[in-house]
C-alpha cells in the first residue's frame, strides 16, 4: 500500500505544501501519481484539509503533532487494519521522484523491518521515500510517547538497508525537498528541464 505523507505545516514554506502547485501539478497529485503507478492502493496522511485525486482517501494523523512519524505511524495503523503488512511512504514534497525508484526499493522488501531509497548526499539515506513494515508499530508507537520523533534513528533501530538503485542514486536533484519558495522554484525549473532534454 502506498502512503503519501502531506501532513506539513509548511512553517518555512510560508503555508502547508500540499496544495502548492509544481509542475503544474500540486505535491500531493505528484506523489499520489508516483504511487498509483506501482501499488494498487494508495491513501493520503494528512490532519490538515488537502484535496487528492478523486477516490484517494485522506487518513487523519492517529497522534497529532508529531511530524512524518506520526504520519507514518498513521499510515501504518490504517494498513494493518486493512490487512496489509506495510506501506510505502513518499513525502509529498519530493516533486521529482520517479516511480522506478519507488518499484526498485519496493520489490527489496522483504515484509518486515524498513528498506529505504538512496541519497547522494548526507544522510545517505531518505527515510521518506521508504518501505515500512507493520510489526514496527510497537517500536513507532513508544517513541511517539516518549517523544522521539526522528526518522533516522527509527530507520537504524529497526535493522533498516539502503537500497541501491543504478544510476539515480548519485541524482542529488531526485531528493530535492520542497521546503521554500525557492525549493519549489527549483523544482519547476528542473522539470521544465527534463521535458526540454526528453523532448
Amino acid at each position: 500500500m502506498g502512503v503519501v505523507l502531506a501532513g506539513g505545516r509548511g512553517r518555512r514554506f510560508g503555508a502547508p505544501k500540499a496544495d502548492a502547485r509544481v509542475g503544474g501539478s500540486t505535491l500531493a497529485h505528484r506523489a499520489v501519481s508516483v504511487l498509483t503507478e506501482v501499488f494498487d492502493t494508495v491513501v493520503v496522511v494528512s490532519s490538515l484539509p488537502v484535496a487528492p485525486p478523486p477516490g484517494v482517501p485522506v487518513i487523519p494523523d492517529v497522534v497529532a503533532d508529531a511530524g512524518p512519524m506520526g504520519g507514518l505511524h498513521a499510515g501504518l495503523v490504517h494498513a494493518a487494519d486493512a490487512g496489509f503488512g506495510g506501506v510505502f511512504v513518499l513525502a509529498c514534497d519530493l516533486p521529482l521522484m520517479e516511480a522506478r525508484v519507488v518499484a526498485a526499493v519496493a520489490a527489496s522488501w522483504s515484509g518486515d523491518g524498513a528498506v529505504a531509497a538512496p541519497r547522494a548526499d548526507a544522510p545517505g539515506v531518505e527515510t521518506l521515500c521508504a518501505a515500512y513494515g507493520v510489526g514496527i508499530l510497537a517500536e513507532i508507537e513508544g517513541r511517539l510517547a516518549a517523544g522521539d520523533l526522528g526518522l533516522q534513528d527509527l530507520f537504524a533501530s529497526v535493522g533498516g538497508k539502503v537500497v541501491r538503485v543504478e544510476a539515480f542514486e548519485a541524482d542529488t536533484d531526485a531528493f530535492l525537498n520542497v521546503n521554500t519558495p525557492a525549493d519549489r522554484d527549483r523544482a519547476e525549473n528542473l522539470l521544465a528541464r527534463r521535458g526540454r532534454d526528453s523532448s
